[in-house]
């Protein structure tokens, strides 16, 4: 009764937590043209496209091909990394393994196997191999993100959860076995059940012979043990109990547990340890049912599913209301794995701006409370924006990802939902803030000061590049090599030229330097650099420049 009523609460949990993660996927927009599609005409576009890769041979044949390759054998994982793939092989298709022909015995191994029985081989010694899968696959999991600086440090408690949740999960089980492998009261029930046939010379052989060769002990009892004694015993388990019921130790974890387990054997039969354990282990694994589709544990059927749709049709979509239901899978599909963060070429800003939303996996957790209407204060916000901004495009990202998400493709959007806010890219609000000077010229008297008078210039002690505009003679090679200076026909709404630039940071004059206009209209093309007969590092020296108009802007 208590097994029905907690399966039937933890099973409708379950169902209401995916039914909101499916309406999710259709109502979630990411991006200002997603926001204009109805939930009705992205599900109606998901069904018509559905329908059309099942009846599709090629798209059909890719669906096959992706779930053996990718789903299943995870191909593009073992090319990345070994023992990451082993990792995930190991608890996916561990977790996967005792779900199916375990957890659902009743619906599916029954079904399929007529003489299917827990304690039968092979379904005993595959338990346990499903079982020690997972458990591998966990410390596996531990380790990397305890030896890995990058993984330790985007290591949240929701990844801990969902280990804990596991490991729990499969110890009691392992736990729960070997009480039962050693415990009286078990065979005592087994024994009124199916013994009823038997005599009492049977049923004491059949004791020696279940001591000695399965492992139960009997407390309080003093056993005789004679060749004899086990001849018959072993009869009467093949007449009565060999069809149920495969030697103990086939069961290669549990049994060496039940070995430890005997010296307390007395305490643990008369506190029925097997009951308690049993408790425990369903009552996690309802647990680990509820909490599914509101962890990171629902990548065990999103994953999959973002897989397929990469594999079928790629990263490019045609359909824009297909996008948007793609960009709310990738949203829930994404494991937390760490790739993304490990090989961003943005990665190492962190150690300059100790942001983690510039780490792709923390960003998209950040976008994911966006994208489901957590409110956020301005400093998260600001935060966010920053990491957004900070990458590049580079795409690495989406090609490493395991999980097949189009990372590039949410970030995209997301600036572009940034773009329309006040807390848009950092560098066009700095652009914003210096349009006024540009507007309204200081008439000021310049003052030529030494560069070891602005303080300003210290920071530069430290950098190689930024020190070598010393060198600069005013040639002009950079502003005749410049192609924004040579497309622009008003010259005086650039301010000051690249060589121009370089003289006033010779003359001391950083504050003239920072406030053109040429700085931020500079497209980083190196072309000044490399031009440049002296080996004054321009466009490195804009970069530093626009980094101390961060930092005095955002105090930094």
């Amino acid at each position: 009764m208590i097994f029905k009523i907690g399966f039937s609460i933890s099973f409708a949990i379950f169902a209401a937590g995916m039914l909101y993660r499916v309406f999710g996927f259709f109502k979630v927009a990411i991006g200002p043209e997603a926001k204009t599609f109805s939930f009705f005409k992205r599900v109606t576009s998901f069904l018509t496209s559905l329908v059309i890769v099942l009846i599709n041979p090629l798209h059909f044949f890719r669906f096959c091909k992706t779930i053996v390759l990718d789903v299943v054998l995870q191909v593009q994982l073992l090319r990345q990394d070994f023992l990451k793939w082993c990792m995930h092989i190991f608890i996916y298709c561990g977790f996967m393994g005792l779900l199916l022909i375990h957890a659902l015995e009743d619906t599916i191994s029954e079904l399929f196997f007529t003489d299917y029985y827990s304690t039968l081989n092979p379904f005993l010694l595959l338990r346990n191999v499903l079982g020690v899968m997972v458990i591998l696959g966990l410390i596996i999991a531990i380790q990397r993100r305890k030896k890995n600086n990058g993984l330790r440090l985007i290591s949240k408690r929701p990844d801990y959860i969902a280990i804990v949740v596991l490991a729990v999960i499969m110890i009691s089980g392992f736990f729960l076995e070997a009480s039962k492998i050693i415990s009286a009261p078990i065979f005592d029930e087994m024994v009124d059940d199916w013994g009823t046939m038997l005599d009492d010379d049977e049923l004491s052989t059949l004791t020696v012979y279940w001591q000695e060769k399965y492992g139960v002990v009997f407390p309080n009892q003093t056993i005789e043990v004679t060749q004899e004694a086990l001849e018959a015993g072993e009869e009467a388990n093949d007449n009565n109990c060999g069809a149920c019921h495969s030697k103990s130790a086939w069961a290669f974890a549990s049994y060496p547990i039940s070995l430890g387990m005997r010296p307390m054997a007395g305490l643990f039969n008369a506190w029925r340890l097997d009951i308690w354990l049993w408790y425990i282990h369903f009552l996690s694994c309802f647990i680990g049912l509820a909490y599914l589709p509101f962890s990171n544990l629902l990548h065990i059927i999103t994953s999959p599913m973002s897989i397929l749709v990469n594999g079928v049709v790629g990263q490019t979509i045609k359909k824009p209301e297909n996008r948007a239901t793609r960009r709310a899978l990738d949203l829930q599909a994404c494991t937390h794995c760490g790739t993304c963060t490990l090989h961003c070429s943005v990665a190492p800003v962190y150690k300059i701006f100790p942001n983690t939303n510039i780490f792709p996996s923390e960003k998209l957790l950040a976008l994911k409370e966006r994208s489901s209407g957590v409110s956020s204060n301005p400093e998260t916000a600001q935060k966010f924006s920053q990491g957004s901004f900070i990458c590049t495009n580079c795409n690495r990202c989406s090609e490493l990802c395991p999980a097949g998400i189009n990372l590039q493709d949410l970030w995209i959007e997301s600036k572009k939902e940034l773009a329309l806010e006040k807390i848009g890219d950092p560098c066009v609000h700095l652009r914003a803030v210096k349009e006024g000077k540009w507007s309204n010229p200081s008439r000021e008297k310049i003052i030529i000061g030494k560069p070891k008078q602005k303080k300003e210039l210290g920071i530069w002690e430290r950098s190689l590049q930024a020190g070598s505009f010393s060198l600069c003679y005013k040639c002009m090679t950079c502003t005749t090599s410049c192609p924004i200076v040579g497309m622009t026909e008003n010259s005086d709404s650039l301010g000051i030229a690249p060589h121009q630039i370089m003289h006033s940071l010779s003359l001391g004059l950083i504050d003239r330097a920072m406030d053109s206009r040429m700085m931020w209209d500079c497209l980083t093309c190196y072309k000044c650099q490399e031009n440049c007969p002296q080996g004054v590092q321009i466009t490195d020296i804009f970069y530093e420049i626009k980094n101390m108009i961060f930092e005095k802007e955002y105090n930094r």
